[in-house]
């Protein structure tokens, strides 16, 4: 509740005004009355007064005097003068003295709530910028404790202390809330802010929130009630999909870091635990590695991609990839062995293979790293599914290379129509093969790839007309292939190191 002293030698005056203030604002403002400037300032020592409205011209101490007390006592109320004078001179003083208005008696009523309407909204702007500064400068400082990895527990302290987080200091929790469907974490925020505004509106001091640099909203609190009705509202709405983990109890606001971590290494495990709602630390910070990374399936898989042995090869899979024995361990497994497979498996044959693998081994870029997926299962049907491309791949590969007749065919179709608008795709197409696959396999057949071998035939045959026949070079330009006959003079100079014309005459 805000509050106004008004100050006025004239008894009727203050007291009207003061009714008037009463009735039109009586849930949000406490009022005050002075008869002259001494009682006002003994007002302002005993209370915290937001808004001083004071006749300009009062015995003893004037209306200006009282505001230039006020002002060296160090107070910043908001000021209005009355006055019953229309007066040029002290309206320029209360300029001065940076008041706010300056109505004239009798007061106008509409005037004057209009007058206290403007600086209550002022107020209200002046306050949540600075709640939004304050709260931009706090996340500024935890961000940099979280996320810093050079703080230590000395300086984290310091920045604890300087923020005012002393509500923690008979122990917090740290938690985390994500968003599994590409929400931002300012838009899970304002999907859950009202919800805890609401329910906690008594107990908003026994924690605090904000969104971190990698887009997450920590909580830091006193309690864990606020982390298990979120876990209830987010069970029965389905409108918000969020998870949540939280760090165990500390009572050091110097382990803050440490809390912060535990909460983020806890969240991981919603790739293993997809319908749990909230995961806290307690839960899984018993799980110890006992089983190693069976390296040896892992390379009897590599080996058989490309083979006749699919049906060996899907059961490695699976037993590489048992759900039961990977939700078992700590998540460090499940990351570790999903390095191990990229590794040996896919960097294996992308490197094996090269560019011309390109359209298979576009869907490494997010099978390559599992939390792409929001749990488990996703991750390894498209592991499955990769797999499974890339053995389909090889075996076609390899089926070209055991039978020639296929390249053989090929080449026997460029030679008979290189003068044409010939490409690979149109080549591929002749002979009924993948585009990937002829590219890749025309390269190792042949040593070149499609582009170069057709220009150095093409460029071959026009070399046998620029000697046997009389035909101009634009028309040779265009019997082997080239509508541009420029295009045909830069190819021909490529390879030969002259011109056609050059050529000829030698």
């Amino acid at each position: 509740m805000y509050k106004i002293v008004i100050v006025d030698d004239e008894k009727n005056i203050r007291l009207g005004i003061q009714a008037m203030i009463n009735r039109e604002f009586a849930d949000k403002i406490k009022t005050f009355v002075a008869m002259n400037g001494e009682e006002a300032l003994q007002v302002l020592n005993e209370n915290d007064i937001d808004i001083v409205i004071t006749d300009i011209k009062m015995p003893g101490m004037s209306g200006i005097e009282l505001i230039h007390h006020i002002q060296d006592k160090g107070y910043n109320p908001a000021l209005i003068i009355l006055s019953g004078y229309d007066d040029f001179q002290y309206a320029k003083e209360a300029i001065k003295c940076k008041v706010k208005d300056y109505l004239l008696k009798p007061i106008n009523r509409a005037e004057l709530f209009q007058t206290i309407n403007k600086i209550l909204n002022e107020f209200v702007s002046t306050s949540l910028k600075e709640d939004q500064q304050k709260s931009e400068f706090r996340s500024s400082q935890l961000n940099n404790i979280l996320l810093n990895p050079n703080i230590g527990e000395d300086e984290i302290q310091r920045i604890s202390d300087k923020l005012g987080l002393s509500q923690f200091s008979e122990g917090y929790y740290i938690g985390l809330i994500k968003s599994n469907e590409a929400l931002t974490a300012n838009e899970c925020m304002d999907s859950i802010k009202p919800l805890i505004e609401r329910h906690f509106s008594k107990e908003m001091s026994s924690f605090i929130y904000f969104c971190d640099k990698d887009d997450n909203v920590v909580f830091i609190l006193s309690h864990i009630e606020v982390f298990h009705y979120l876990k209830k509202v987010i069970s029965e709405e389905r409108y918000i999909k969020c998870r949540l983990s939280i760090s165990e109890k500390h009572m050091k606001l110097k382990k803050l870091k440490e809390a912060y971590n535990q909460a983020t290494y806890t969240w991981k495990y919603h790739f293993l635990y997809p319908r749990s709602i909230l995961i806290s630390y307690e839960e899984i910070k018993e799980k110890t590695m006992s089983v190693e990374l069976p390296l040896d399936l892992i390379h009897k898989v590599s080996n058989m991609i490309g083979t006749e042995r699919e049906k060996e090869l899907r059961l490695h899979l699976l037993s590489i990839f048992d759900y039961e024995k990977i939700s078992s361990q700590p998540i460090m497994y499940i990351e570790d062995l999903s390095k191990r497979f990229n590794t040996d498996v896919f960097d294996y044959f992308f490197n094996k293979l090269g560019k011309e693998s390109i359209q298979i081994f576009k869907y490494y870029n997010k099978v390559g790293y599992i939390y792409h997926y929001e749990h488990f299962y996703d991750y390894f049907y498209a592991v499955e599914d990769l797999v499974t491309r890339l053995h389909e791949y090889v075996k076609q590969v390899k089926t070209v290379y055991s039978e020639q007749k296929y390249m053989e065919k090929a080449i026997a179709y460029i030679h008979e129509n290189f003068h044409k608008d010939l490409n690979l795709a149109v080549v591929s197409n002749y002979i009924s093969l993948n585009y990937s696959y002829f590219s890749h396999t025309f390269k190792e057949y042949t040593g070149h790839n499609f582009v170069d071998y057709l220009k150095k035939i093409r460029i071959k045959e026009s070399k046998k007309l620029l000697k046997e026949s009389d035909h101009k070079v634009l028309e040779i330009s265009e019997m082997v292939g080239y509508k541009n006959p420029k295009q045909f003079a830069r190819v021909f100079r490529e390879l030969e190191g002259i011109s056609p014309k050059e050529f000829r005459e030698s």
